[in-house]
């Protein structure tokens, strides 16, 4: 069978998100598939970045830029039909969401998360009317939907309409990449990002969701008087920038909050290693890569009992809910005094991280697209 896979909202470097599942979700295939031939679709600038070393992947350079997003969005729409047609795919797995019309053959349309639909403000007011309006028809047009979470199903449901007889849960995991860095390692970092001492650590884009001046307060509040340790806040800009700002401005303890921007990938197993715990106070995640990074580099995790992130957690985490600020609090002060639980959580998230893999990831997938064609075949008949 000839698979495509529709990567053209790939834009490499710059969706975090994105980049981390095609680059990871593209590895795993090549591992666990020798049987099937695959054409990944790229834009111009994604062209020759995925590493694919096995003989049966290969690369579609389209005429496009993913940067240009309007454009990029019309050709995918109108003339990457064609282009599947002319190379003889017979399933086109849409990594972005967005299914194409008049493909002619089964499509298997990929869900992260909805938050287009629950925090529309993360969105220039263009994308957010596309997204609103493209998703729900790409579901009706998928001959299934996978979707990276438990709670990501439900929103596939009730936002996009979709039948939940078609829609596949396949979780995520983390990269290989992370684990346990060595002390000369963590000592790198450090030095880099100039990081004296004990530390809490957060990794995540500054949007309002994510609630990171949140973190902020509660830390400024909790722990500020108790504890010597920094507050290390890595992650790109936001739609929540401008409130976390305010946070840390507000903050008694402001010096000893630390403001990195994002981090080079090569930093970050390092960062999570050497930090006292790792602390995902999010109101909204569509499954939470980063717990389970955190895990897999020995870090104890404290995480949001919202929506997809128990999911990754498990019971290996400090669960607590971030809109209760006295459940922050508590958190916050338990994770920093409590030599005995941060070891209980060091070892049990392991043991967690270890029930996700890449290959599952892929072989998952790869069981969604096959099912997706045998039920194209059948009601072809």
């Amino acid at each position: 069978m000839r698979i495509g896979i529709d990567a053209l909202a790939w834009a490499p470097g710059r969706q975090a998100g994105v980049d981390t599942y095609l680059r990871h979700q593209v590895a795993a295939l090549q591992e666990i598939d020798s049987n099937n031939e695959y054409v990944i679709f790229v834009s111009r600038e994604a062209r020759a970045r995925l590493g694919l070393v096995a003989e049966n992947f290969r690369e579609a350079t389209c005429p496009i830029y993913s940067q240009w997003r309007p454009l990029r969005a019309v050709w995918e729409q109108t003339a990457l039909a064609a282009r599947t047609r002319a190379e003889g795919i017979e399933a086109l797995l849409c990594v972005g969401g967005i299914v194409p019309p008049n493909l002619g053959a089964p499509t298997i349309q990929v869900i992260h998360d909805l938050q287009a639909f629950h925090y529309p403000e993360n969105f220039s007011w263009t994308k957010r009317r596309f997204l609103t309006w493209a998703l729900p028809r790409s579901a009706q047009a998928a001959a299934l939907t996978i979707a990276s979470s438990e709670y990501t199903r439900g929103d596939v449901i009730k936002f996009l309409g979709q039948p939940p007889e078609k829609i596949r849960v396949v979780l995520l995991a983390a990269g290989t990449e992370f684990r346990p860095a060595s002390p000369e390692a963590m000592a790198q970092v450090r030095s880099k990002y100039n990081i004296a001492g004990e530390y809490l650590l957060c990794v995540a884009t500054a949007h309002r969701h994510k609630n990171i001046a949140g973190l902020v307060a509660a830390y400024d509040e909790a722990i500020g008087e108790k504890w010597t340790g920094k507050l290390v806040l890595a992650g790109r800009a936001g739609s929540g920038s401008a409130q976390l700002l305010a946070a840390i401005r507000a903050s008694h303890h402001q010096d000893r909050i630390r403001l990195l921007g994002r981090v080079d990938e090569g930093s970050l197993p390092a960062l999570y290693s050497g930090a006292t715990a790792f602390i995902m106070p999010s109101l909204f995640e569509g499954f939470g890569m980063t717990v389970l990074e955190a895990m897999q580099c020995g870090c104890p995790v404290v995480c949001s009992n919202l929506t997809a992130a128990p999911e990754a957690a498990g019971q290996a985490a400090l669960l607590f809910d971030p809109r209760d600020q006295r459940q922050f609090r508590k958190a916050l002060v338990r994770i920093i005094s409590d030599d005995q639980l941060r070891d209980n959580l060091r070892e049990r998230g392991f043991a967690q991280a270890r029930r996700f893999s890449w290959q599952d990831t892929a072989q998952k997938t790869l069981s969604a697209i096959q099912e997706a064609v045998r039920n194209s075949r059948i009601l072809s008949g």
